[in-house]
């Protein structure tokens, strides 16, 4: 919007949108998932949030393993960010830790088509994510459920600066 975007970020963005999730949902089931959302709206924190207060788990999350499209950051460290993005925010206590600001506005991000995130069980992450790759190569594992809680309100996401072995969660 604000003609800051260079041409081959739109397109890879744009690529990346149009591509279907439905592929993706059918490995994911296929694998386990517990639990499934699209990253639209509320961003990856919201919707990692929802899922956690809705299963009583807390979860760590590894920032530097979220994909994001080219020229992402780039753009969020230039101060751009969505119009929602300050809605998105009320949710911040549920993050746990220090993130850059940049990065930060993109883990809060309302995303237009943000791909999919699940729980798999930890000892199928590995194979799921291979198999995920296959058709989506930006498919990762960017965190873990690190135990469960008493009530909704106390879900939290806890930040790691560790990369997380494919095998461990989200």
């Amino acid at each position: 919007m604000r003609a800051r975007a260079n041409a081959a970020w739109i397109e890879a963005a744009l690529a990346a949108m149009r591509q279907s999730n439905r592929a993706a949902a059918a490995v994911l089931r296929d694998h386990g998932a517990s639990a499934m959302t699209d990253v639209t709206g509320f961003g990856l924190i919201g919707h990692l949030g929802e899922m956690l207060a809705a299963s009583l788990a807390a979860a760590e999350l590894d920032p530097a393993a979220v994909p994001l499209y080219p020229g992402a950051l780039e753009l969020a460290q230039a101060g751009i960010s969505s119009t929602l993005l300050p809605e998105n925010l009320s949710l911040a206590s549920l993050l746990r830790g220090t993130v850059d600001a940049p990065l930060r506005t993109l883990l809060f991000d309302p995303q237009t088509s943000g791909g999919l995130l699940a729980g798999v069980p930890a000892d199928r992450a590995a194979a799921c994510v291979a198999a995920l790759r296959e058709m989506y190569p930006q498919a990762a594992t960017i965190g873990r459920v690190t135990g469960s809680v008493r009530t909704a309100r106390e879900v939290a996401i806890a930040v790691s600066k560790a990369t997380f072995d494919q095998r461990d969660g989200l």
